[in-house]
């Protein structure tokens, strides 16, 4: 276990329980000073924010969530608490948007560029946002930079008995499998309402890899595999 593992520890950050850290670490342990540029999708209480900004020294972090003061649990507040005397503060730039609207992720590119190391969806998880967010941000990651969808898992049908809310609606295209449909390089391109075929070939196009990955969490009682994907841009 290397740095990012006792940053996690540190921050308090649930990653570490979902078996990610292994493999952000095996991509970027031995290039994390040389990265200027991440950005996160879903922020909360601000935990692997703050872990981001101690792990790439050298990068601005950007936080996109849609901070909604009246619907997040106190979450704002959390935030702010946690972030007010922290020593990266002058890294850290906030974005209030919602993942799902194509003029919010156009308006964060237009603001603060192209050019990412690493942009991380750790949003809503529901196939319209993770779909939209990367028809519009994957042309914002650099050459050799990294788009990584976390949560997978949410493609399987047991998250709304598990969390109480429904990820898949009527007709969607499980967002795992576009991804198996790139991975693989099939070329019978997956139908989903949220990227049309135009989009879809700049995804195929634009992608030097793309690999799933696995780890494991426990939630009520009950263990299951997580899951997420790192796709390498051409």
């Amino acid at each position: 276990m290397g740095v990012l593992f006792d940053l996690a520890e540190k921050y308090d950050v649930d990653m570490y329980e979902l078996g990610y850290l292994k493999h952000y670490e095996n991509r970027f342990d031995t290039i994390r000073y040389d990265v200027k540029k991440v950005l996160e999708i879903g922020v909360e209480t601000g935990c692997s924010h703050r872990m981001w900004l101690e792990y790439f020294p050298n990068a601005t972090i950007y936080g996109f969530d849609i901070f909604n003061e009246e619907d997040r649990s106190g979450y704002c507040d959390i935030f702010r608490e946690k972030m007010k005397d922290n020593p990266y503060l002058n890294r850290s730039v906030l974005f209030k948007g919602n993942q799902q609207d194509v003029n919010d992720l156009n308006r964060f590119v237009t603001l603060h560029g192209k050019d990412f190391d690493l942009i991380i969806d750790d949003g809503g998880h529901t196939m319209r946002q993770m779909q939209t967010t990367l028809t519009v941000l994957l042309d914002a990651v650099k050459s050799g930079g990294q788009y990584v969808i976390e949560d997978l898992h949410t493609c399987s049908g047991q998250w709304k008995s598990l969390y109480g809310f429904e990820v898949i609606e009527p007709g969607d295209t499980l967002t795992t499998d576009i991804i198996n449909d790139i991975e693989t390089n099939y070329n019978n391109i997956q139908k989903t309402s949220y990227i049309n075929e135009e989009q879809m070939k700049y995804i195929r196009d634009n992608i030097e890899s793309c690999k799933l990955e696995t780890g494991n969490t426990s939630y009520k009682d009950y263990i299951w595999p997580t899951l997420l994907s790192f796709m390498e841009k051409k």
